[in-house]
Order: structure tokens, then C-alpha cells, then sequence
């Protein structure tokens, strides 16, 4: 009987100063895995431009458990660690970015409550170390609207950093479309799952890709991507401005009826229509990202585009549809 094989999917974007103490710190935990016999550490870059790319042939030809999967470009991280998921041959996937944010020893506990038979263990962050106000307030906003909008019960303070069942990836596998939102499609399922809480770490080098522009992007996107909530609340918005216009129409006539005074003036005229101006960009702005959503998918182009492989097979089902392969 073949030995239980964990695949370890670490999608990356110019850390160089990150890999050699983050292989140490996996290695060192993954020959405590009591269940697990064998390994292997599935590196995805995408894209990097500094040494990266050469740290991690390094590892791999010293190590045979050290895979590559290398963009041509980058194509953003949530392709990134699509394409791992789908290239990892592992009775189970644990996902973790390269940073060195979330502590590789969990990965023990991961496995303790993978044998108890729950399909999704995940970290759940009770603490953020050296990061703003501001990103724990957004953060802590997004995860309960995200939950109200699309009826998806996502846990609170989740990142990607997780071990999924071979159930949850062939579930996972399922779905067809390449604008994805990978922790979105991860507990759509509705699969069993069990949280670790832990402190996140503050960066050891490098800086995080993701700016406050980028990340209120990245949260409209994915709540558009699983609901149409917004949408209708839209529509119930437009009906309750329509209905205080009526409602106005109707007080201003009956003042006038009555011969009382109706007050005018610019100051009320123009904050009506600057109002009224607003609502109409804000619903085209939300009806255009749909739009956007629907051209990206009806395009059908190939989610990312792979420059090489070290040590990993073409995954042949997602050939054309989701990804290109350069052969040299």
C-alpha cells in the first residue's frame, strides 16, 4: 500500500530572503508527521524578478521533494495557488504563502484534526502582529459581510493557510471558472471543518503585495463573484429614492394647495442632484464589474501561462481551458 503523500502548495512573489528559512522551518516540521510518510513542497512563482526563481532550482536539486511551477508573468496570487492545488498529487494539500506569516508548526495540529476526519482545517488568526488599525478594521468588516452576502459560512479571520481532505480538493477541481477567490471556492463547499487559532507573525523581510487600493478591490470582486446581493440592493435602493421623490412631489403639492410657502433654493436643488448623480455611478460601477466578470469568463483565456516545471507533470485536464504551457 502506497505511503500517505501531503502536498505542500506555496505560492510566491519575489521572496528571495524568505525561502531558505521557510524550507528549514517546513522541513524541520514535516518529519513530525505522524500520518503523512512522504512529502512534497509544490513552490509556485509567479513571476518573480528577483533571485527567487534560482534559490528554488537550488532547493530542488538537492531536495527531490521541491517542485516548480514557474509563471512566465505574474498572473496574481490567487492563480498562483490555483494552479498548485491542481498540480499537487497529495491525499491531502495544505496551503501557506511564502512569507513566513503563518507559522509552519501548525501544520501538526492540521494533521491531528485531518484523522479525526474533518475535510478543512484551517488557521484562524486571533492575533495580527505590526499590522495598522485600519487593515484589522477592514478586515474584520469584510469577513461578516462576505458571510451576509453570499450565504458562504467562511470563518472570520481566515487566510488561505489550510489543509484540505482529498474530498475537499475534488470538490474544489469541480468548479469551472477562472476569475477565482481560492478561500471562497474552499468553504463553498460546505465540507466539515475545524479551526486552529494562532498568532500571526509580523514579515521577517520583504514588504506585502497587497496595498489598502488592492485589497478593496480584491473584496468587491469576490463578494461580486458569489453573490448578486449587490444587485438587489440597488434595486431596493433605487425604489426607496423613488419613493422619497414621490413622497416630496406629493408634500409640495399639497403645500401648494394649501398656499403655504415651499421653500427652494440652490443648496437643496444641487445636493438632489449630486445625490441622485452619485446613485447612478454607484449602480454602474457595480453593474460594470459584473459585466467585467462575465467578459473575463466568456473570453475563456488560459489563467496563467507556465514557463517551466521542475519535478511536476502537465496537468493534461487543465491544458487550454486553464493554462498554457511553454515547451522549450
Amino acid at each position: 500500500m502506497q505511503a500517505p503523500l501531503l502536498s505542500i502548495v506555496i505560492p510566491l512573489l519575489n521572496e528571495e530572503h524568505n525561502l531558505l528559512p521557510l524550507y528549514a522551518e517546513l522541513s524541520s516540521v514535516l518529519g513530525k508527521l505522524s500520518h503523512f510518510a512522504t512529502t512534497e513542497l509544490i513552490f509556485v512563482n509567479d513571476g518573480s524578478w528577483d533571485g527567487s526563481l534560482d534559490i528554488l532550482k537550488k532547493l530542488a536539486a538537492g531536495d527531490s521533494r521541491v517542485k516548480i511551477i514557474s509563471f512566465i508573468r505574474n498572473f496574481g496570487h490567487e492563480n498562483a495557488t490555483y494552479a498548485g492545488i491542481h498540480h499537487a498529487r497529495g491525499n491531502a494539500v495544505v496551503l501557506i504563502d511564502a512569507d513566513r506569516q503563518d507559522p509552519a508548526d501548525l501544520i501538526i495540529d492540521f494533521e491531528k484534526h485531518f484523522l479525526e476526519g474533518y475535510d478543512i482545517v484551517f488557521g484562524q488568526r486571533t492575533k495580527r502582529l505590526n499590522e495598522s488599525w485600519l487593515k484589522k478594521f477592514t478586515s474584520n468588516l469584510f469577513y461578516p459581510l462576505f458571510k451576509k452576502l453570499t450565504k458562504i459560512d467562511m470563518p472570520r479571520n481566515v487566510g488561505d493557510f489550510c489543509l484540505l481532505s482529498q474530498r475537499a480538493i475534488d470538490t474544489f477541481k469541480l468548479l469551472p471558472e477562472n476569475q477565482v477567490f481560492v478561500r471562497g471556492l474552499i468553504y463553498w463547499s460546505g465540507l466539515p471543518k475545524k479551526s486552529v487559532p494562532f498568532i500571526r507573525r509580523s514579515r521577517a523581510t520583504g514588504e506585502s503585495k497587497y496595498n489598502y487600493t488592492k485589497l478593496t478591490i480584491f473584496a468587491l470582486e469576490n463578494i461580486i463573484s458569489f453573490s448578486t446581493a449587490p444587485m438587489y440592493i440597488l434595486v431596493f435602493g433605487a425604489l426607496g429614492v423613488i419613493a422619497l421623490c414621490i413622497l416630496g412631489a406629493l408634500t409640495a403639492l399639497i403645500m401648494k394647495i394649501f398656499g403655504l410657502v415651499v421653500m427652494t433654493g440652490w443648496t437643496s436643488l444641487m445636493l438632489a442632484i449630486l445625490f441622485l448623480f452619485a446613485c447612478n455611478f454607484l449602480a454602474l460601477g457595480v453593474l460594470g464589474i459584473y459585466l467585467s466578470k462575465v467578459f473575463q469568463e466568456l473570453k475563456r483565456r488560459p489563467m496563467f501561462v507556465v514557463n517551466e516545471l521542475v519535478g511536476v507533470t502537465p496537468n493534461q485536464h487543465l491544458h487550454g481551458n486553464h493554462y498554457a504551457y511553454l515547451k522549450k
